[in-house]
């Protein structure tokens, strides 16, 4: 495996740029923004804060700016590792199609090539995908596992209502505007409710999707990885400690299927969110940044969140 960084300092003081094979050791300030070369890939990520590492993955198209709620939240107690899956964002979308399995070893290489041992994995909705595959094939780059308005896939995961399906599946493969296919998906990524009472947070929230908007094929390759995975057989395997988040108002993932994952995955534990739609990082920040914490202090002692240094 070949890792190059390419790494800035937020305030544009300080630049770096770093080659080498597998490992090696990066100081990680108060805030930075880099881009690591995977396998030819360049993946575009920041990192924030110290402590006890949290990478997270985001979902469908999905880019670094919509944890923007987390990363205060999160960053005064853990390093926070946020980046754009292949495909979307400032990261590369090389030709798909893509798998979640592939997107899961760059994930971890990703955090190798930051010489972060193991980490408190977060993925959101496709990124919740990332996150399982991840917990399956690499049981020791997880601390915990969280995943937030997820599925398993395949035959056993509970499907969107047939409209609801349909404009999904519109909205990640037909050619659109940006800011169109922003302001297309709030309906199906925010609840009704919020979007009456938060109109201000609304308008944020489309210019948060719009600013790094994926290219159409981008889209279409991580929706192929999406619509061809299904975890449901190895579950099982999966031994972090995990939780699960579901909005009781996801119009796009019913809530049955926190109940899937519940179930397959010994020992985890299921909190619904009562109100809250498919964007639950968004829409409940509050709610969910507080699970996180007290989730990740419960696990931070599973294990040594940095590789062995070298003799």
């Amino acid at each position: 495996m070949h890792v190059c960084i390419d790494e800035t300092a937020v305030s544009g003081t300080h630049h770096n740029t770093y080659c080498y094979c597998f490992f090696r050791e990066l100081t990680v300030e108060d805030a930075r923004q880099g881009t690591a070369t995977i396998d030819g890939v360049n993946l575009y990520y920041e990192t924030t804060g110290a402590g006890v590492p949290v990478l997270l993955v985001s979902g469908l198209g999905g880019t670094t700016e919509l944890w923007n709620r987390q990363v205060p939240a999160l960053s005064p107690h853990h390093q926070v590792i946020r980046f754009d899956n292949r495909g979307a964002g400032r990261s590369d979308a090389p030709p798909g199609p893509y798998t979640m399995k592939q997107m899961a070893s760059e994930a971890v290489q990703l955090l190798d090539a930051l010489d972060i041992w193991s980490a408190h994995i977060v993925g959101s909705a496709m990124g919740g995908m990332i996150a399982q595959e991840v917990a399956i094939q690499y049981p020791d780059k997880a601390l915990s596992l969280t995943l937030i308005a997820t599925q398993c896939g395949g035959t056993h995961a509970f499907g969107a209502a047939a409209e609801n399906a349909a404009a999904l599946e519109e909205l990640a493969t037909r050619e659109m505007d940006p800011l169109e296919r922003a302001s297309a998906w709030v309906p199906y990524l925010l609840s009704q409710d919020f979007i009456q009472a938060n109109p201000t947070l609304v308008k944020e929230y489309i210019q948060v999707i719009s600013r790094h908007p994926p290219t159409t094929d981008g889209l279409r390759a991580q929706w192929t990885a999406l619509m061809g995975y299904d975890s449901w057989e190895r579950l099982p395997y999966i031994t972090a400690p995990t939780l699960i988040l579901q909005g009781d108002h996801d119009v796009l993932v019913p809530m049955e299927n926190a109940d899937v994952l519940g179930v397959r995955i010994t020992g985890s534990r299921v909190v619904v969110i009562p109100g809250a739609g498919h964007s639950l990082t968004f829409e409940a920040a509050d709610a969910v940044n507080k699970l996180l914490l007290e989730f990740f202090a419960e696990n931070d002692d599973a294990t040594s969140e940095l590789a062995p240094e070298n003799e």
